[in-house]
C-alpha cells in the first residue's frame, strides 16, 4: 500500500479587520487588558488612547464600585498611613498596589476614574488609580493654614468634556471661617485658578461633613439657610456656566419623638439623580434608627420623591450601590444588605460582612463611587506636572489583608518581650534571683489567639511596672 500525503486545505486567512470592527471588539474588554492591548500594534495603541474611545468605554463598561479612604490616624500607639480599599465586582475587598496614595492623603474626590488627593504640600493630586497616572496641580492658596482636604471637590461636565476642580475659600473675617462666598475654580488644561463669586454666603461647615457629589454636570452640596423657613438647602453649582442655584429639601417626618429633629442630612446619588439622605438618630445615644432616602426629580419645581424608607439596627449607612446597601457597625464591621423593596427593615440574618475595619477608627473613614476608567491625564501638561507610570500594563490589586496593622504591632511587642525575658532570666541566674517567667516564644508565622495576647499584654504591664 503506498504511502498517503495529507495535503493542506486551502484557507482563506483574515489578514485584516476594518477599525471600526477592532473598536467594537476592544471597548468590550476591561481597563486592564486595554492596558496591555496597547503594547499589541500601533493601531490598537493609538485606538484605546483616543478620548472618544476612553468616554465610550467609560459609558459602555462604568460599574461604580464602593471606594473606602481610611485617613491617616494614630491607633494602637502606631501612626498608620492613609489607605484605600475597593470592593470588586464579587464584593471583596483589595487595596491598590500603587504608589499615587501617599501616606499624608487625604481623598477629596472621585470622577470617571480619577481621584483629586490633598496632603499638606503645596500641591493636590489628580491621579488614576487603574494606570497609575497622576498629576500635581499649584493650590490656590499659599498659606495652608486653616486649609483642609474637605474644602475640595472635582467633577465633570460632560457638555463640554471638561474637568474641574474647585475649592471652597473660607470667609475670615465672617463666623471664624465658617462660612464662604467665594469658590476658586480650576479647569484642566487652563493654568491658573479663577475665582466665582457665589450669590450669597453659604455654609462651611455644611459642605464639610455632608460631601459634595458630582452629577450630570453639577455638583452639588448642602448649605444651611437661616433666613428661610427652610433652615437647610442644597446648592447646585453648575460646572458649564457656573451659577449657583438653591434647591429645597423635601420634608421629612419620622414621627417618633425618641428621636431628634432636625435631622441629619447626607448628600449623594442614585441612579445618575441627586439624593439626600435623611438619618434618625436617639436622643440618649449616637444609634441611628431609620434613613429616609430622597431624590430629586425635577429640578425647576424642586420637587422631590422618596425613594426608600430604611429601618437600620444601629447601622450607619455608607453609600447605595446598585441592588445594595453598604453600612457599618460600632464594631467596625462593613456590611451589604439587599434593598429588598421601598420600605423594610435590614435583618441581621441577611447582612452580608464584607470587611473587618479594625483597627483603624470610622471616624476617619470616608466612602466614594470610583470606576475603572482609561481617562488620560498627559492631556493636560499646561495645568501641572504629570508623572506617567513606569509600567505600561497598569497597576494591579492586591489583596486588603485585615489586621496587618493590629499584628504587626503586637508581633513586634511580642518578640521584643521574649528578648527581654531572656535577658531577665539570663541575669536573675547570675544573681541568684528566682523569676518564674514563662512567656512562650513566638512562632515563626504569628497567629495571635487570644490567649496568648493576653499573656504578652500582662508581660509588658509586668515590665512597665519597674
Amino acid at each position: 500500500m503506498g504511502s498517503m500525503t495529507m495535503q493542506p486545505a486551502n484557507k482563506r486567512c483574515l489578514t485584516f479587520l476594518p477599525q471600526d470592527m477592532i473598536e467594537l471588539i476592544l471597548v468590550r474588554l476591561s481597563v486592564s487588558n486595554l492596558l496591555r492591548c496597547r503594547g499589541v500594534c500601533k493601531l490598537w495603541d493609538g485606538i484605546i488612547r483616543d478620548p472618544r474611545f476612553t468616554m465610550a468605554h467609560l459609558r459602555q463598561n462604568a460599574k461604580p464600585r464602593p471606594l473606602l479612604i481610611f485617613h491617616r490616624e494614630m491607633t494602637l500607639g502606631k501612626l498608620c498611613p492613609s489607605e484605600a480599599v475597593l470592593f470588586d465586582e464579587a464584593w471583596s475587598p483589595s487595596t491598590w498596589d500603587v504608589p499615587v496614595i501617599e501616606p499624608d492623603d487625604f481623598l477629596c474626590a472621585s470622577c470617571n476614574g480619577l481621584v483629586c488627593l490633598y496632603s499638606s504640600k503645596s500641591t493636590i493630586k489628580i491621579a488614576n488609580l487603574a494606570t497609575g497616572e497622576c498629576m500635581h496641580l499649584a493650590k490656590p492658596v499659599k498659606n495652608t493654614k486653616g486649609d483642609h482636604f474637605s474644602y475640595y471637590s472635582f467633577g465633570f461636565n460632560p457638555a463640554t468634556n471638561e474637568y474641574k476642580v474647585m475649592h471652597f475659600s473660607p470667609d475670615k473675617q465672617l463666623h471664624v471661617g465658617g462660612s464662604f462666598s467665594e469658590i476658586q475654580v480650576h479647569t484642566l488644561g487652563d493654568e491658573r485658578w479663577r475665582v466665582v463669586r457665589t450669590t450669597q454666603v453659604l455654609s462651611l461647615n455644611s459642605a464639610k461633613h455632608s460631601g459634595v457629589v458630582n452629577v450630570n454636570g453639577a455638583m452639588y452640596w448642602l448649605t444651611e439657610d437661616t433666613e428661610s423657613t427652610w433652615l437647610r438647602a442644597v446648592v447646585s453649582f453648575d460646572l458649564k456656566d457656573e451659577h449657583i442655584e438653591l434647591i429645597r429639601l423635601p420634608i421629612v417626618d419620622f414621627e417618633n419623638p425618641a428621636f431628634d429633629n432636625p435631622f441629619r442630612y447626607q448628600i449623594t446619588e442614585i441612579d445618575e439623580k441627586v439624593s439626600v439622605a435623611a438619618v434618625q438618630t436617639r436622643r440618649d445615644s449616637n444609634l441611628t434608627g431609620k434613613v429616609q432616602i430622597w431624590t430629586l426629580d425635577n429640578m425647576v419645581e424642586q420637587s422631590w420623591s422618596q425613594k426608600y424608607n430604611i429601618e437600620l439596627l444601629s447601622l450607619q449607612v455608607l453609600g447605595l450601590y446598585g441592588d445594595k446597601i453598604v453600612m457599618h457597625s460600632l464594631s467596625q464591621h462593613i456590611y451589604c444588605h439587599e434593598l429588598a423593596s421601598q420600605s423594610f427593615t435590614v435583618e441581621v440574618a441577611k447582612l452580608v460582612k464584607l470587611l473587618d475595619f479594625s483597627p483603624r477608627l470610622d471616624k476617619n473613614m470616608q466612602s466614594y463611587v470610583y470606576v475603572k476608567s482609561l481617562v488620560r491625564l498627559d492631556a493636560y501638561k499646561k495645568t501641572g506636572i504629570v508623572h506617567m507610570p513606569k509600567r505600561k500594563e497598569g497597576w494591579k490589586l492586591k489583596k486588603w489583608e485585615m489586621w496587618e496593622h493590629k499584628l504587626s504591632r503586637l508581633e513586634k511587642l511580642w518578640r521584643s518581650a521574649y528578648g527581654m525575658q531572656q535577658r531577665i532570666n539570663v541575669n536573675a541566674q547570675v544573681m541568684g534571683v528566682a523569676f518564674n517567667l514563662n512567656l512562650p516564644a513566638p512562632p515563626d508565622q504569628v497567629n495571635l489567639s487570644c490567649l496568648e495576647l493576653k499573656i504578652t499584654k500582662l508581660f509588658i504591664n509586668w515590665i512597665n511596672s519597674f
